[in-house]
């Protein structure tokens, strides 16, 4: 299992950088395409793991264009990083939220640790380095949530060039990952039944079952139950 250990001092100094002097890389999908384009019209086994902004409609009205452009850029900056430091690929940003996928065909297990652990290191990167940094230049803090999914997704080519035509995938896992956002606390992260079913025992212990009401969530598995969801402790 990849168990990187980052530097909060370094993280903080290069998102600081970041604030006064701009974007310190870019922000590309094209590693993730190139993985995709390897299964293009197929089926795949993937963690999906979405990193929100909470709250972003309240920073998108308090802060002029330019300070929020900066914002979103620097958060999606440190969390495509962590993203590769464990072994993913960031397939899109949209809006606030940033999309990783972590490739599970051969092993399903170290997919699903990679993505939590990622997780959990988001959440330690934006209360650690990030805040601090936007705080000191009188911005305002971020709260985010995480949630993670698995399953298998189709990847579909949508054109006949394999190397120009846009790539992306469709699946549940995905599907499922987006509408957790909607019943996660903040700073927290929710995990899907087959990411739970794919963790070891030690893992899960630090989750529990997360009771939503129906009205908020009534989304079911292949066996027509309710899917459950799973809480960071």
């Amino acid at each position: 299992m990849i168990s990187p250990t980052l530097d909060m001092k370094q993280i903080h100094a290069r998102a600081v950088q970041t604030i006064e002097k701009g974007v310190q890389i870019d922000l590309s999908t094209a590693a993730c395409k190139r993985y995709l384009r390897r299964h293009a019209n197929s089926k795949t086994s993937v963690a999906v793991l979405y990193v929100d902004i909470d709250g972003s409609t309240r920073l998108t009205l308090s802060l002029p264009s330019d300070k929020l452009a900066l914002v979103l850029q620097l958060f999606s900056q440190e969390m495509s990083m962590v993203v590769a430091n464990f072994g993913g690929y960031v397939l899109k940003y949209v809006g606030d939220a940033v999309i990783a996928i972590f490739p599970a065909e051969h092993d399903s297990r170290q997919a699903c640790l990679h993505a939590l652990e990622c997780g959990k290191m988001m959440l330690e990167v934006v209360h650690s380095a990030i805040a601090p940094a936007l705080f000191s230049h009188g911005l305002p803090e971020l709260r985010v949530k995480v949630s993670i999914d698995f399953g298998d997704v189709l990847v579909v080519l949508y054109g006949k060039s394999l190397e120009n035509s846009h790539i992306d995938i469709i699946g549940s896992s995905i599907s499922m990952a987006a509408k957790m956002l909607a019943v996660v606390p903040v700073d927290r992260i929710i995990m899907g039944q087959a990411v739970h079913d794919n963790l070891p025992q030690e893992v899960t212990k630090s989750f529990v079952q997360y009771d939503v009401d129906e009205s908020m969530w009534s989304y079911v598995d292949q066996n027509k139950k309710r899917y459950r969801l799973y809480l960071t402790l």
